[in-house]
């Protein structure tokens, strides 16, 4: 049984990579695959050298398309979700919210691994084409005309999308990818690279490490404002 928050629903948008899961499958599946050839390009990446749009699409393509049945038998054996994430699913629930999980990552492993959810989150990803020799990512959801990240996956796009169906938006991630939506965030949920970018550019944010301390830190977006002078959004 949902409560309908006073004021209207909040709109919680989560990372998966290093996020709902407790290591980045991306990463994990090119060192495990392609390990000396994608390793430049992580690191390109992550320096903001390369966009992501470009990074992922050198990176997954020089993965043999034959090789997708083992990718994704790896991905489902490896995935470890943060501890506390089924307790906040719940939670956000309880409270009339709105979930999406908006990630860089591929559905053929997202999808069977948030199915346990799937009637209380939206899914926003990538997907693989394997019908060439190689695998060729698929844009679904691309910058918009405000957006010139070359994001690939654009997470402030899907963010200005659904603005007006909630009262507040919040963003939970950790690292690159997430950046540009933390810019565009009411308040943000953060750890690793995301945490220190938040607090060297003032965003109202929160640390946490598992989806018990956003739980338990549940009310700290109500009270914070930017140092920078409001939403960017």
């Amino acid at each position: 049984m949902t409560t309908a928050r006073r004021g209207g629903p909040w709109g919680w948008f989560s990372d998966f990579d290093g996020t709902i899961a407790e290591q980045d499958m991306n990463r994990a599946i090119l060192m495990h695959f392609v390990p000396e050839q994608a390793e430049p390009l992580i690191r390109a990446v992550n320096q903001r050298e390369l966009s992501v749009r470009e990074g992922l699409e050198r990176m997954f393509g020089l993965i043999p398309s034959r090789w997708l049945d083992d990718i994704r038998a790896y991905a489902l054996r490896e995935v470890r979700l943060r501890p506390g994430f089924g307790e906040f699913v719940n939670r956000v629930h309880a409270e009339g919210d709105r979930l999406w999980v908006v990630s860089s990552g591929f559905s053929f492993f997202l999808e069977p691994v948030l199915a346990p959810w799937a009637d209380r989150l939206t899914l926003y990803c990538n997907r693989l084409d394997p019908s060439g020799d190689y695998l060729r990512v698929i844009w679904p959801h691309p910058c918009d005309e405000q957006c010139h990240a070359d994001c690939g996956l654009c997470k402030p796009t899907i963010q200005r999308r659904h603005r007006a169906e909630v009262t507040k938006v919040i963003t939970i991630g950790d690292g690159v990818t997430d950046f540009e939506a933390a810019a565009h965030a009411d308040f943000v949920f953060a750890r690793a690279a995301l945490l220190e970018h938040c607090g060297a550019e003032g965003y109202p944010h929160a640390a946490f490490e598992t989806f018990h301390d956003i739980v338990a830190q549940w009310q700290a977006p109500l009270t914070a404002e930017r140092e920078t002078g409001g939403n960017r959004g």
